[in-house]
């Protein structure tokens, strides 16, 4: 025996092209390291998925380093295992009849690892049948749990989306208040038809109503924090919905570690489900330091310290120190939350700054107390008053020139004294990288007049933003805003530090910062009183956490208010890269302006953290 596996080896090590070995061929003790995962046969699903699904793997193309550093070292029952998760894998994606087998290529101490597949018939649909079983329900109920369910006639049996079927019918059902609804399914595959038949049966139940809320793990925060959190009273219909937005609320509160909210004796079936809603404290006050770099404001940092709790009464007291090449700040933050009613919070920002843009120079310290208030979960207004010292500084006198009533009306210093107020709908879930949902902002600003100041002027500026889910992970994003704004009375024109520009990394990209509107007679932007930008971009997986888009953009800046047209539109488009982090996507973005003014690169990088939008 111990001839037979010496021969074996000395095969193995020597020949420089070998030919394929299973695992019981290998001799015993044998390292190997993997050379590649190649996967063979795979039509109807891809193999980038079927990678995914495996634990025998090699580095990502873009690691290549982790080869040498980490090199992947070939374990046989991983692979057993594989083997498994793959079949298992297939299976669940309707290919009841594939079979997944693999051959061994050595190569000296490499190996690479072959996987065939062959996919066989993928078992559809035949047919949805959603039963109650002690309720009858109405032709429009009947229709909204039939759309519970992801399962489409003809689409292939996915064993994810007969589960979901599962989840979301039961949920249906608990958010009307029939917190003891259970759902039944069942799946008869006719591997002669290839077809599947699936049956959901519903059992409703009797209805419930909230009972009482029992709150555990309180010690250094006050409970009552906790319980003017909740969502419901007690009495309320049931409603799971308004045990994620309790748990929501009181982990917005920045004052916990965890914070688990659920019914409390489901299994009694009273009528009256019982919550109870566990806290694990964490410290009231945070510090948080981060530094970055960005093409257009070079290396950037900040430092900020806050306390979640000052004074007790969930109050926010915290400062910032933030800066870069183009911005340097400090700013604090008083949030009094629960003003003069539940849904209502003061807030009241300190803010100093000096802001170096391509055209001027600003320094400005600014106190604009505001009061918000959530209409609803996804609808928020807010009202305030702000008064701002302002400090012009490094202004063209060929910029001045070309404001309405020329040097005349040019104000370089003053106090501007103005209220604002901001409505906006939100319906996105992830705020760093959103995939679904819109967004909805209206900011109003009316400066002078009987508020008094330096400045009489008005803005207006309209934001949407839509996010639609497309098949393979890919996600279509679009953009318009649109801003128009003017002086009055005593001022004729808008000041500098309040008029639109157009360009730039989150902008319309392929021009410079401020380079779209415009410029004076030394190239430099002067900004205008409108302003129109249109973005729409194509998000898609790439490999792992990298990720691909592409974008059209599209903008204008006219001196004249109120003044939109598609004839100056400028135009810009191009390519990017997108690598996802726990704290945003990290961006790249290649842009070529189709129309870019004189002097100015045919092309530009934009590189940030962040979406564009």
């Amino acid at each position: 025996m111990w001839l037979r596996w010496s021969v074996l080896a000395f095969v193995i090590l020597c020949r420089s092209s070998a030919a394929a070995v299973m695992l019981d061929d290998l001799p015993p003790g044998a390292a190997y390291v993997v050379a590649a995962v190649r996967i063979e046969g795979a039509a109807g699903v891809s193999a980038a998925k079927l990678r995914s699904v495996m634990q025998t793997r090699v580095p990502p193309w873009y690691a290549p380093w982790k080869r040498w550093l980490e090199p992947p070292i070939f374990e046989p029952h991983l692979l057993r295992g594989d083997l498994e998760r793959l079949r298992a894998w297939l299976r669940e994606s309707g290919r009841y009849e594939a079979t997944v087998d693999y051959d061994l290529l050595p190569d000296g101490d490499r190996v690479t690892v072959v996987i065939v597949v062959r996919e066989g018939a993928v078992v559809a649909v035949g047919s949805v049948i959603v039963e109650p079983v002690d309720f009858a329900p109405t032709a429009a109920e009947r229709a909204a749990l039939r759309a519970e369910v992801p399962l489409a006639l003809g689409a292939p049996f996915v064993q994810a989306d007969y589960d979901a079927g599962r989840d979301r019918l039961q949920r249906w059902l608990e958010r009307r208040g029939f917190a003891y609804a259970r759902v039944e399914k069942s799946a008869l595959v006719d591997t002669a038809t290839h077809e599947a038949a699936i049956r959901y049966r519903l059992t409703r139940g009797g209805p419930a109503v909230f009972g009482i809320t029992f709150v555990t793990g309180t010690n250094q925060v006050a409970m009552r924090l906790v319980r003017r959190e909740i969502a419901y009273r007690q009495g309320d219909r049931y409603d799971p919905a308004k045990l994620d937005e309790t748990q929501a609320r009181i982990f917005g509160l920045r004052l916990f570690r965890s914070v688990l909210v659920r019914p409390r004796n489901l299994d009694e079936h009273s009528g009256t489900v019982d919550i109870a809603v566990s806290v694990v404290e964490g410290p009231p006050r945070e510090i948080v330091a981060g530094i970055g770099y960005g093409l257009e404001d070079g290396v950037r940092g900040q430092l900020r310290w806050q306390h979640n709790d000052f004074f007790g009464g969930g109050r926010q007291l915290g400062f910032r120190l933030k800066g870069s090449e183009i911005e340097q700040a400090v700013e604090g933050e008083f949030r009094q939350p629960y003003f003069l009613h539940p849904q209502q919070t003061l807030i009241a920002p300190l803010t100093q700054l000096r802001d170096d843009e391509p055209g001027f120079t600003v320094a400005r310290i600014r106190f604009a107390p505001r009061v918000e208030r959530k209409l609803m979960p996804q609808l928020t207004v807010a009202a305030g008053y702000g008064i701002e010292y302002d400090d012009l500084s490094n202004v063209p006198s060929a910029t001045v020139a070309r404001f309405a009533g020329g040097r005349d009306a040019y104000v370089a210093r003053g106090i501007v004294s103005s209220l604002r107020a901001v409505i906006e709908r939100n319906t996105t879930v992830d705020l760093l990288d959103p995939r679904q949902g819109s967004v909805l902002n209206l900011a109003l600003e009316q400066a002078g007049g009987p508020w008094q100041g330096a400045y009489s002027f008005y803005t207006a500026v309209l934001d949407a933003k839509k996010y639609a889910p497309l098949p393979g992970n890919r996600v279509l994003a679009g953009r318009i805003r649109l801003g128009v704004g003017d002086g009055f009375g005593q001022s004729r024109d808008l000041p500098m530090f309040r008029r639109f520009f157009a360009g730039g990394i989150n902008s319309t990209r392929g021009y410079a910062r401020s380079m779209l509107g415009p410029l004076n007679g030394g190239g430099n932007p002067v900004g205008g009183r409108s302003l129109l930008e249109a973005s729409i971009e194509l998000r898609t997986p790439i490999y792992g956490a990298f990720g691909g888009v592409a974008f059209f953009d599209a903008g204008e800046v006219r001196r004249q208010a109120v003044s939109w047209t598609l004839g100056d539109l400028k135009l810009g488009t191009g390519i990017g890269v997108r690598y996802h982090t726990l704290v945003g996507p990290l961006r790249v973005d290649f842009g070529v302006p189709l129309d870019p003014p004189r002097h100015e690169p045919r092309w530009q990088i934009h590189f940030s953290i962040g979406q564009a939008f």
